[in-house]
């Protein structure tokens, strides 16, 4: 069986193409560990995949696997193993279901977060806070400045897409980052997926209701775009965004080993 093969049967519910796989999983840049049951899959210090077949379970395969790529990370010089990473299209971090395998081979599994789709969505006809939301086309220096009171480690992600705004009298209250058609580990090939990242409220702002309402105005603009479905990828306000109708798809934990 190809890894494509594995990781369907590991993970029936997530529809993936194995053109979209490939993409994602990064295999080419990976160091790969094979035995009958299944296989790993790892990237630096990251365990990115341990996929065994459900039939296989049981003998020790998943064991074997995760002391090959635990190795094979200490052989590299470094002191901690990543459970996925945040750099990884597919899971970045334990699906929650398997948890207790990492656990009990010695990871520390903390924040949960989930990765999300529409259910049934409930967005409000207009906003009532009083912001006006569009994409962004001020001053770049004003929208630095704001994602650096939110996250400056996000700063990074700005120009990677259009970035969708809230402005109460003129300064940015929330923003966004919006993707048009993107290849994310919810796609099944037939739908055109959005998405809303780096989602963020300046601290003098928050509390009013703005980053929700400009949440529910981008998932309109992408609708009316032509995505068929929008992600929201590796968040731990799950709740927050259930209120629009998002639905989470997977939980995951993250965390990983000291070496």
């Amino acid at each position: 069986m190809t890894h494509y093969e594995v990781f369907r049967e590991c993970f029936p519910e997530l529809k993936l193409t194995e053109e979209h796989y490939d993409k994602l999983a990064e295999e080419k840049l990976c160091r790969a560990f094979e035995l009958p049951e299944g296989f790993a899959l790892v990237k630096e210090n990251e365990l990115r995949m341990l996929c065994v077949l459900p039939q296989k379970r049981g003998n020790g395969a998943g064991t074997r696997l995760f002391r090959f790529a635990e190795d094979y990370i200490r052989s590299r010089g470094y002191e901690r193993m990543e459970i996925g990473g945040a750099g990884s299209g597919l899971l970045i971090g334990a699906p929650e279901d398997t948890c207790g395998f990492f656990e009990k081979m010695g990871c520390t599994l903390d924040d949960r977060v989930a990765e999300m789709s529409i259910g049934e969505l409930n967005l409000p006809d207009k906003p009532l806070s009083g912001a006006d939301f569009e994409i962004y086309t001020g001053d770049s220096q004003k929208l630095y400045e704001a994602v650096a009171k939110v996250d400056p480690d996000w700063a990074q992600f700005i120009g990677v897409g259009d970035v969708f705004c809230a402005t109460v009298g003129g300064e940015i209250a929330s923003f966004c980052i919006l993707g048009y058609n993107d290849t994310t580990i919810l796609n099944d090939g037939a739908k055109r997926m959005g998405s809303i990242g780096c989602v963020g409220t300046v601290p003098d702002f928050r509390r009013r209701g703005i980053g929700l309402e400009m949440v529910a105005e981008a998932a309109k603009l992408l609708l009316q775009r032509g995505c068929d479905d929008i992600f929201i990828h590796y968040t731990a306000v799950y709740d927050w965004y259930s209120r629009l109708g998002f639905k989470t798809r997977l939980f995951l934990k993250l965390g990983g080993k000291k070496l």
